[in-house]
C-alpha cells in the first residue's frame, strides 16, 4: 500500500509531536505502542484534531461573545 502525503505529513506531526513532547525514546516508543497502536500517523491525527477542537471552541466563543456585545448595546 503507497502512503499518500497526507499521510506522511500526518505522520511527520505525530513524530515530531511525541519526540517533542516526551523527549525520551524509551518513553516515545511506549506511548506510541500503548496509545497510538505502534503508529505515528495515528498521533498526528489525535494532535490534528486537537487543534481542529481547539479552533472550533474559539470561534464558538467568539460567536458568542458578538451575539452578547450586539445584544447587550
Amino acid at each position: 500500500m503507497k502512503a499518500t502525503s497526507g499521510d506522511r505529513l500526518l505522520e511527520k506531526m505525530g513524530k515530531l509531536y511525541l519526540h517533542w513532547r516526551l523527549r525520551h525514546p524509551e518513553k516515545v516508543q511506549r506511548e506510541l505502542r500503548v496509545k497510538y497502536e505502534g503508529r505515528y500517523r495515528n498521533a498526528g491525527l489525535v494532535l490534528l484534531f486537537d487543534l481542529l477542537m481547539a479552533l472550533a471552541v474559539v470561534v464558538v466563543v467568539a460567536i458568542v461573545a458578538a451575539v452578547l456585545y450586539f445584544v447587550a448595546k
